[in-house]
């Protein structure tokens, strides 16, 4: 989102270049979020003079010659890496398009986050805006959209979703047309106004002829572009993973959970993208809602504990069991209680059983798919545990 923060006065321009790169930007080995540049698909773009239906809010008003025009545009920049974006959307699309409709918001609107992050909620630009939505922090807050040493909001498909939702469409009733709404979000709405006081603009005018920077207009363009072949049918989205929400409570090692209920690697976190840690030993125990696949749910919940327990998993660097104790300030004893079998020099990635009393004096490990973040350590706070 390139909103200026809190005043929204200011414009802070988006870089193309920027966008571009996002579109072949992949965390993880998974192929769902390759870079690879793909071929064209069989159907191509329709010409300029192939007729459009009026019908569509974004495209009302715009010449059939100019629909023709972003369509081309759009497809240049975006039609080789569709199918890289289509398969990433799959993870989170679900999410995004219930809460548009919850907010009343056109579905359109599920073309903005392919300009803005490529379907990639863990894309973070060089100015630190990240999310599906690309929020700045100032700006989030603003939305209400809160983070906070668990959780990135800006990363909640949902809330950022909301926030976006309800943002953009008090820009349509404000400008009363989808391009200048699309606008207010690149550029700010105080921006956008004193352009439109200087030059008065409606969309029969033409999206080249708006009093907008020319790095704002290519975005609306772009997004519109996008809208016109997602609704001719030559770009579209595959169906999203099914999932179900699952409440478990803290403390909780979801990369362990994952492993004992037989999840692809880093499954989780892919359905999950506001999670900022792996492990969850938080002093004030809370309750974890989860989205996971439908397919894997019944296996999520037989490893799910009736109640909290005592005790977490944590896996081993190499470490002996004298120097774990040390590190821990835990007696031997205690640990080979608690992991009988365990040899005194257990090799890397052995799985030990710890008390949760004694895990605030080591870190939580962060989520996988978030290296992109700033922070390579989150201090796990225990002093509340009970």
């Amino acid at each position: 989102m390139s909103i200026q923060a809190r005043s929204f006065h200011l414009p802070r321009l988006l870089l193309i270049s920027l966008s571009l790169a996002l579109i072949s930007c992949s965390h993880g080995n998974s192929n769902f979020w390759s870079s690879e540049q793909e071929s064209k698909p069989e159907v191509q773009p329709a010409s300029v003079e192939e007729k459009q239906a009026s019908s569509n809010p974004f495209l009302k008003g715009l010449s059939e010659k100019e629909i023709g025009s972003i369509k081309h545009e759009a497809w240049r920049e975006y039609g080789r890496f569709w199918r890289g974006v289509a398969n990433r959307s799959r993870y989170v699309r679900q999410p995004l398009l219930e809460t548009l409709d919850q907010a009343g918001a056109p579905r359109e609107l599920q073309m903005v986050p392919v300009v803005e992050s490529s379907y990639n909620p863990y894309v973070i630009s060089s100015v630190g805006a990240t999310g599906l939505w690309q929020l700045m922090p100032e700006t989030a807050g603003d939305l209400k959209v809160s983070s906070d040493s668990n959780f990135d909001g800006r990363r909640d498909i949902r809330a950022s979703t909301r926030a976006a939702a309800r943002y953009l469409t008090q820009q349509h009733r404000r400008f009363g047309n989808w391009p200048m709404a699309l606008a207010a979000y690149h550029l700010g709405p105080s921006a956008v106004q004193q352009r439109l006081n200087r030059r008065p603009w409606k969309p029969g005018d033409g999206l080249h002829r708006m009093p907008l920077p020319p790095i704002t207009k290519t975005y609306i363009r772009h997004i519109i572009g996008l809208i016109a072949l997602h609704e001719q049918g030559t770009i579209h989205f595959p169906a999203p993973y099914p999932t179900r929400t699952v409440k478990l409570q803290t403390p909780v090692d979801l990369d362990h959970l994952q492993d004992l209920a037989g999840l692809p690697e880093n499954q989780i976190f892919h359905f999950n993208p506001k999670l900022k840690l792996k492990q969850y030993y938080d002093g004030k125990p809370q309750t974890l809602s989860l989205r996971i696949s439908k397919t894997r749910v019944a296996r999520v919940k037989q490893h799910i504990p009736s109640k909290p327990s005592g005790h977490m998993m944590i896996e081993t660097g190499g470490e002996s069991l004298t120097a774990i104790s040390k590190r821990l300030k835990v007696s031997i004893q205690s640990l080979r209680s608690d992991n009988p079998g365990v040899a005194m020099q257990p090799a890397a990635g052995t799985r030990l059983r710890i008390p949760v009393k004694v895990l605030k004096r080591i870190r939580a490990e962060r989520n996988p798919l978030a290296r992109g973040e700033r922070d390579s350590k989150v201090d796990v706070a225990l002093n509340q545990f009970h």
